[in-house]
């Protein structure tokens, strides 16, 4: 096995030069040395201890990423904002998808203590709130961001899920629409809480009763909203319009609706949420709000990055959004 001895032997240098050169040392070398070392490195094939190398610094350069969905494309644009700003920084990121599955939630957790990741990332209430169960916070001292509103445990980046939907429901009650439906994600995520809650005051400022039987809880899966439209026909009167809490439920209510015959917008508007790239291939284009999903990754790995270097993150960063009109509404 090559060792930086053998390295430094090539060189002809130090160890201790061999070593400031693999690290990026503040320490001034010479450019001719610098290119010495990182021949020998290169001839001899040489491959740094990461285990070693992360014991002598006390850091592994590694951070721990959870998500709910791998699946989901709102997850996969956050991640790579995430992934972009952790390689420019010299980090890996290792992925955890947990499902929202809580037995899958802890077992990564326990992982992430092994590997003696740097910080972590969280993306979904509820792994936020398995973690501080299992007291992963408090065996060892992290540096942690949020993505989303979970109640202030953690420096967090998020945007006003609220504000956002009642927004959407204003452009619908706007175009005329006075019986609006709400297919809303799984009732313990804090994402679809705040956005029903958008929602109903939207129908509260025009006058407008909240009715419980307009809203359909689903899995922010096509198949989920699927499932809640043909829920919602299933009686009459129909809603006119319906707002969904995710793009992919969105598509998934839009093809219900064409499969009973009916047309979008014509017999029903749909709005959907986070604005994927589906949303504007799919028929008939679909009105939406944007959500700058690569700059809420980007975002909170450069909180991360800033938690590690000792210094002072604000509690909450909150970033704008946008409403995509297109042909749906």
């Amino acid at each position: 096995m090559v060792t930086i001895k053998d390295v430094a032997r090539r060189a002809g240098v130090s160890v201790t030069t061999v070593s400031r050169v693999l690290n990026n040392s503040p320490h001034p070398i010479s450019p001719e040395t610098r290119r010495k070392v990182l021949e020998a490195v290169a001839e001899l094939g040489f491959c740094p201890n990461a285990a070693a190398r992360s014991l002598q610094l006390n850091e592994t350069r590694m951070i721990g990423l959870m998500l709910p969905d791998v699946a989901n494309p709102y997850y996969s644009g956050i991640v790579r904002g995430i992934e972009d700003v952790a390689h420019q920084e010299g980090y890996t990121v290792i992925l955890c998808n947990t499902d929202r599955s809580r037995e899958r939630t802890l077992k990564y957790l326990r992982v992430l203590r092994e590997k003696r990741v740097d910080g972590v990332i969280f993306m979904g209430g509820g792994v936020v709130e398995d973690a501080r169960e299992d007291h992963f916070f408090q065996k060892e001292d992290i540096p942690t961001v949020v993505i989303g509103r979970h109640f202030g445990f953690f420096p967090s980046v998020q945007i006003d899920n609220a504000d956002a939907a009642r927004r959407a429901v204003i452009h619908l009650l706007e175009r005329g629409h006075r019986d609006i439906a709400c297919i809303a994600g799984p009732s313990s995520s804090t994402t679809s809480r705040d956005r029903l809650a958008g929602y109903r005051q939207a129908l509260e400022e025009k006058g407008l009763k909240y009715e419980p039987s307009r809203i359909v809880h689903a899995d922010f899966t096509p198949h989920g909203g699927y499932e809640a439209v043909r829920k919602l026909l299933e009686h009459k009167p129909w809603p006119t319009a319906l707002l969904a809490h995710n793009d992919l439920m969105a598509v998934g209510a839009i093809k219900a609706l064409a499969d009973e015959g009916l047309s979008v917008p014509r017999d029903m508007a749909v709005v959907g949420f986070d604005d994927i790239p589906l949303a504007s291939y799919v028929l008939p284009r679909l009105t939406t709000v944007r959500v700058p999903v690569y700059e809420l990754g980007a975002t909170a790995m450069r909180l991360l990055r800033d938690l590690l270097g000792g210094r002072t993150v604000p509690q909450v960063t909150l970033l704008p959004v946008e409403l995509i009109i297109r042909e749906s509404a």
